[in-house]
């Protein structure tokens, strides 16, 4: 009896244990789910909160560059304003500047040599900065009004000699100019505001390039067919190049890495909106001590495309 006792109490213990252990390893499996549960849910949350965080910050992105586009919208509009009421009596310090200039260099002995020439360099100095001063204006209004001017058939390489001639002085202490566009179909656009977009970029160029190395530095433009209907013009140099964090703000009105004074942060935002009206686009390729390349593509020109066909029909 006792050992009938002994058996049926040490079945009762080795169950309970049994069920103890059963129930710990339940707890167990739980716990764990409970814990892989918590994890998934808190990898969710967190995933959630940083697509909100992104949304967030894209909306207070997109907000700074609407009330940014508002701001240059007015600042164009006051810019056109100002650009007219400068622009007349410009004209009249320019012209008497030119008459003055023209009077004194005629007559050499109306005053002393050493007199005579500073009064000359003086005169010369104010007329380039007047000109200046006019080129800045021609900025303003060609960023504040879209063009208006006439298009047509325009050579490239003519357009290029021309506008190097008038970069000569910035690039003639810096850097070699080599031009390899001769050859290239004539584009539609309209030869003064191209030629306005290539003075720019080689002014840019030359500016890029510290003076007093002119045959290790060069400025190179060529320009070829790449695609059917498409010539691009490429314009590079061996400046300093563009830190990677302006590259993408180049094209936007006023910005510029120029130090106060030297530069206005118009000129490639006036390319830009040059190549664009003109039916073609412009992009840059830069890193600081590679030198910059630009790339200028512009439709062919009906005229010149319409020959092609038609001496290819001959043939």
């Amino acid at each position: 009896m006792a050992r009938e006792l002994r058996d049926s109490l040490e079945e009762k213990q080795r169950l309970s244990r049994a069920e103890a252990e059963a129930s710990e390893r339940e707890a167990a499996r739980y716990h764990a789910l409970l814990e892989n549960t918590v994890r998934t849910r808190t990898a969710e949350l967190a995933e959630a909160n940083a697509r909100l965080s992104d949304s967030l910050q894209q909306l207070r992105d997109t907000q700074q560059q609407l009330l940014s586009a508002d701001r240059l919208a007015s600042v164009g509009r006051l810019a056109a304003g100002v650009a007219h009421e400068i622009n007349n009596p410009l004209a009249y310090i320019l012209s008497n500047l030119r008459y003055a200039h023209q009077e004194v260099s005629e007559r050499p002995g109306l005053l002393e040599p050493e007199a005579y020439q500073e009064l000359v360099a003086a005169l010369a100095e104010a007329s380039e900065g007047a000109e200046r001063v006019r080129l800045i204006v021609q900025d303003l209004k060609t960023l504040a009004r879209p063009d208006d001017v006439a298009l047509g058939p325009v050579d490239i390489a003519a357009v290029v000699r021309g506008a190097a001639k008038m970069a000569r002085h910035e690039l003639r202490d810096r850097a070699r100019l080599v031009e390899a566009c001769e050859g290239a179909p004539p584009v539609h656009a309209n030869a003064a505001r191209l030629g306005q977009v290539f003075l720019n970029l080689f002014i840019n160029a030359a500016h890029a390039i510290t003076p007093g190395q002119v045959e290790a530095n060069e400025v190179r433009v060529g320009a070829s067919v790449s695609a059917p209907g498409r010539v691009t013009v490429v314009v590079g140099d061996t400046g300093s190049g563009i830190a990677e964090e302006h590259l993408r703000r180049i094209f936007d009105p006023f910005f510029t890495t120029k130090p106060v004074g030297v530069g206005t942060g118009l000129g490639l935002s006036v390319c830009h909106r040059i190549i664009t009206s003109l039916g073609g686009d412009i992009r840059v390729e830069s890193a600081p001590g590679q030198g910059t390349r630009f790339f200028i593509t512009l439709p062919v020109s009906g005229e010149s495309t319409a020959h092609e066909r038609s001496t290819q029909s001959a043939a």
